[in-house]
């Protein structure tokens, strides 16, 4: 697991290795916890490539949780931490594979109020959903990441067909993801496409803690849908609530049938009350699993209006019409990502020697975007 210690609950602390119990593989990428008795999570982490794990608390009795993308949940029995003492706990997770293949997905309306087997279905798929979008939330509140990738931007025209080539420029960003929301109760009690200066609108999109949020999750309704493109995939579909008025998002997650791990985010604004056709506006949030287990946000685009004013004199008076003349796209692109020394830095840290270099761009990608300028030149650190 990887994150600073709190030096302020002393030398304690739970360690551990999580391996498969059929094969005695290692189980990397997990999530373990730490759960006092009364049921509050007290320390989360990920393990690494070679199951590892180290948890520090303040001395007391707790359970640990491990959950991992597509297996059933585990959880110990109870233990006690001494001030001062490192518990050593290793955990054998059975390998019963959670099936998603097997979900059906039937037709229907998109209501809040589905039958009990629909739901108990929807709520097998959330609980992986929800896995990696936690672990999306966990490692953007890392601090020790180097992201390098490109920031981009084109003109389509309004029926979405591209009027010029698009534009990149290199970002490098260290410490938390480049891509984040604003808080979640801004968006639910303002809106997602809010007034910005004088003239402007300012259109967000979701990020992991925002999904996970109890004021987004208490404002829409899902259900689960086909991938009829690509049927190894299986949707959660969500839309608000139906007398919400604010402007909002309804989208798809869409979900591998077969790995049960998160994919992409589909979305479009609704209840925009603009005089222009809304329905090609929204954007797509692409996920990736890195090495070390830790989940981002790989990609993510967003389209936004422009208008064009048509005035003319219409039935002998003159009159004023908007009009969509196009939409701007902007994206942004994680070509690769480099741990930094950030991490060893506190005094007692210690960086797990397993934890292998998080990955570099794959080949295709760097085949359509070429780092530019001093990306290029840069082997990163």
């Amino acid at each position: 697991i990887h994150g600073r210690p709190d030096h302020r609950l002393g030398a304690q602390a739970v360690i551990g290795t999580a391996v498969d119990a059929a094969d005695g593989h290692p189980v990397s990428g997990a999530f373990v916890l730490l759960v006092d008795e009364g049921g509050t999570e007290r320390a989360r982490g990920l393990t690494t490539g070679s199951g590892t794990f180290r948890l520090g608390a303040a001395p007391g009795t707790y359970r640990l949780r491990l959950e991992r993308i597509g297996f059933d949940d585990l959880e110990t029995e109870p233990f006690t931490l001494a001030r001062g003492e490192t518990v050593r706990r290793d955990l054998r997770v059975a390998a019963r594979a959670i099936q998603l293949s097997s979900i059906r997905v039937e037709g229907g309306e998109a209501r809040c109020g589905m039958p009990a087997d629909e739901a108990l279905e929807l709520s097998r798929v959330w609980a992986e959903a929800r896995k990696a979008l936690e672990a999306t939330a966990w490692t953007d509140r890392q601090s020790y990441y180097r992201f390098d990738g490109l920031r981009g931007w084109q003109e389509l025209d309004a029926r979405g067909r591209p009027v010029g080539p698009p534009q990149y420029e290199p970002i490098r960003i260290y410490g938390r993801h480049p891509f984040r929301s604003v808080r979640p109760d801004d968006l639910a009690y303002g809106g997602w496409v809010q007034r910005e200066g004088a003239r402007g609108l300012k259109f967000h999109a979701p990020d992991a803690d925002v999904l996970l949020s109890e004021s987004f999750l208490s404002r829409h309704c899902y259900r689960l849908v086909r991938g009829d493109a690509d049927p190894g995939r299986l949707g959660i579909e969500f839309e608000p609530l139906p007398d919400r008025r604010l402007s909002d998002i309804s989208g798809v997650l869409w979900i591998d049938r077969q790995t049960a791990e998160l994919y992409e985010l589909e979305f479009r604004y609704e209840n925009l009350e603009l005089p222009v056709d809304t329905e090609r506006l929204g954007g797509r949030v692409v996920f990736d699993r890195l090495p070390d287990g830790g989940w981002i946000v790989r990609s993510w685009e967003i389209r936004t209006p422009l208008a064009r004013i048509d005035r003319a004199r219409r039935d002998g008076a003159r009159r004023q019409r908007i009009e969509l003349a196009g939409m701007r796209v902007e994206r942004q692109l994680v070509l690769a990502v480099w741990r930094t020394g950030d991490l060893q830095a506190a005094p007692g840290a210690v960086l797990p020697s397993d934890v292998a270099p998080v990955n570099p761009p794959p080949d295709e990608i760097l085949k359509r975007y070429p780092p530019p300028g001093d990306l290029a030149d840069d082997p990163g650190g």
